[in-house]
């Protein structure tokens, strides 16, 4: 069972172990180094501390290398300037023209020496240092006035946002005491126990809601499965035409109401009721007839 705690029973293990103990031989260097030729502390070895002494070490490391960069750098611009001052002093014609510049210089009044100084100082900051020359000085200034130009443009804008802002910024104070001390928007003294009841009521509600749900989840499930409202409207107006037809069959049943029960009889009496009806319908028609003769 051991043998499945080891590193090498997994390659993911086996090349976490492998990175740790590599990350571990570059702070033991870095360590030695520092504290040499002093021993190493003894200190506990946990990811936490690998952790803060790698970023430590990288931290120092990119520092030495950017110290290390800006001496090689100083020294190179040293040598340049050497070689120069050697190719100066082999040079007849560059001799010449020191001694005469050397003249000039000792020549000069203290306000002249004040404008060389800022002359230089001009050419050494515009970085026309080894071979300044009028031109591209003046040129220089021109780029410099020009870049000034736009950044003191740049300082309006931002200026006047900054007054922009802190009267934003104002404003919002002023908004903000009206609304601390607007009786309106203040907490009232009871909020906790109206939350509390609140609470307590939105969770009996919760509760009949539920019971009320399942009851007529329940009744939906046990009601019976009667009529819709259509098929009632249409067995009404079946009802309706039932009675009307029964009206007229009651109607023509009281016409025969005074026949005698027996089919014989009824024939008769019908016989005499119809001479009885053809002697009115004469009797009619004559006195209809006198009635047009008279006029």
């Amino acid at each position: 069972m051991d043998s499945f705690d080891s590193p090498l029973a997994s390659p993911t293990k086996a090349r976490q172990a492998a990175i740790q103990a590599k990350d571990w031989a570059y702070v033991n260097t870095w360590l030695s180094r520092q504290f040499a030729p002093k021993p190493v502390p003894q200190f506990e070895r946990n990811e936490d501390t690998l952790k803060v002494l790698l970023t430590l070490a990288a931290a120092n490391d990119a520092a030495d290398e950017e110290a290390n960069l800006q001496q090689r750098a100083r020294e190179e611009a040293l040598t340049a300037y050497r070689a120069v001052e050697e190719t100066e002093l082999k040079d007849p014609h560059q001799r010449q023209k020191n001694d005469l510049l050397e003249a000039v210089e000792m020549c000069l009044d203290d306000k002249g020496h004040d404008d060389l100084n800022d002359l230089a100082e001009s050419a050494a900051i515009l970085g026309n240092t080894l071979n300044p020359e009028p031109e591209d000085i003046g040129q220089s200034i021109v780029e410099l006035s020009a870049e000034d130009f736009d950044a003191r443009n740049q300082m309006a804008k931002v200026e006047t946002l900054h007054r922009y802002l802190q009267k934003e910024l104002a404003r919002l104070q002023t908004h903000l005491e009206d609304l601390k001390s607007n009786p309106a928007f203040q907490i009232p003294e009871d909020i906790q126990t109206s939350t509390s009841e609140w609470t307590r009521g939105t969770k009996t509600l919760n509760n009949k809601v539920g019971e009320y749900q399942d009851r007529i989840a329940s009744l939906e499930r046990n009601r019976p499965h009667g009529p819709t409202i259509d098929e009632l409207m249409h067995e009404e107006e079946g009802v309706l035409r039932l009675r009307e037809t029964v009206k007229s069959l009651e109607g023509r049943v009281r016409a025969f109401h005074d026949l005698p029960t027996d089919i014989p009889a009824a024939r008769a009496r019908y016989k005499e009721l119809e001479l009885e009806l053809n002697q009115l319908t004469r009797q009619r028609d004559m006195m209809f007839g006198n009635l047009i003769d008279r006029r």
